[in-house]
């Protein structure tokens, strides 16, 4: 992430490009240094999921699940780190990134499984790992109770709630006013912060351009969050029970300081989880992939050696 953003600021003091075009042209250098092409497919008549895959051929298929709000760009300092071991499938979820963004549809986790398994069939051929972050993590936990794959791995993922976050703890007024409205480069500067324990340096021009594309799907936000969370803040779909069930080889990351989803969520879901390897990473928060990718593809990449 800081080597992008560097670049990113490289580039701005060379072209004089817009922060639109400036931000694309850092995620298209880093799409390629990863490997990662752009391709797209239809699930559906009105349903289009765009993805990234690599050409490598390895014995795993690793599927990056993004979570709320994000996008499959967030994976891309990850993918690199796993330096060209893996085929990677790295899809926008429906209602993200440039896949389709429909708001007639219901977004609960059930249904956003039932959307990645019609994605999924298209790579029947694969044993897939499925790896999530947060609202994708709790999408590989269901997606994993209700179909077969090769293994799992959790990053920060929602799922169950043992105890608030200091973000639960600000009121489900403020919650929302701060995620479900962010059109102003304040608000954004703050979700930034909130999801980072070193919240990296972001170019202003950048920062406003993610401001825009961030107000433009407000509507869908809101609509896609009254599918996960209910107005006191709790998750609709808790998955303690389906992960007592779930006995594949599971491994959970977690940064210790994470503000979004309390880390002692990390230590029930290692008990609930027959099969599961625990790591704590000190002085990280919500995406390990983002502020500590090396780590993070280091303890991915043991796991499944073992």
């Amino acid at each position: 992430m800081k080597k992008l953003l560097l670049l990113s600021t490289l580039l701005l003091l060379l072209s004089g490009c817009s922060g639109k075009k400036l931000y694309e042209m850092a995620i298209d250098i880093r799409r390629y240094q990863g490997d990662l092409i752009p391709k797209e497919v239809s699930i559906s008549k009105d349903l289009n999921v765009s993805y990234l895959e690599n050409s490598v051929k390895s014995e795993k298929s690793l599927v990056l699940i993004h979570g709320f709000g994000a996008n499959k760009d967030n994976w891309l300092e990850l993918a690199k780190k796993f330096d060209g071991k893996y085929h990677l499938i790295v899809p926008d979820l429906i209602g993200d990134g440039d896949s389709s963004k429909p708001l007639g549809i219901n977004y609960t986790i059930e249904n956003q499984t039932k959307m990645l398994h019609k994605f999924l069939t298209k790579f029947t051929d694969k044993n897939l790992v499925l790896v999530g972050n947060s609202m994708g993590g709790q999408i590989a936990l269901n997606y994993a109770y209700h179909y077969s794959i090769d293994s799992l791995v959790l990053i920060d993922s929602m799922g169950l709630q043992v105890e608030k976050s200091y973000v639960d703890k600000l009121g489900v007024k403020k919650l929302e006013e701060m995620y479900l409205n962010v059109c102003s480069v304040e608000k954004m500067q703050k979700m930034v912060e909130i999801g980072f324990s070193k919240p990296p340096y972001i170019p202003d021009v950048i920062l406003e351009h993610l401001t825009q594309e961030k107000c433009k799907v407000s509507e869908l936000d809101r609509h896609k969050y009254r599918g996960i969370i209910d107005k006191n803040l709790n998750i609709l779909d808790d998955i303690t029970l389906k992960a007592q069930k779930i006995d594949i080889p599971t491994l959970i990351i977690w940064g210790d300081e994470d503000k979004i989803i309390s880390v002692k969520n990390a230590y029930a879901l290692h008990e609930h989880m027959k099969e599961s390897q625990l790591v704590i990473l000190k002085g990280i928060g919500h995406m390990p992939m983002i502020e500590e990718p090396e780590v993070t593809a280091k303890h991915i990449m043991n796991f499944l050696n073992d």
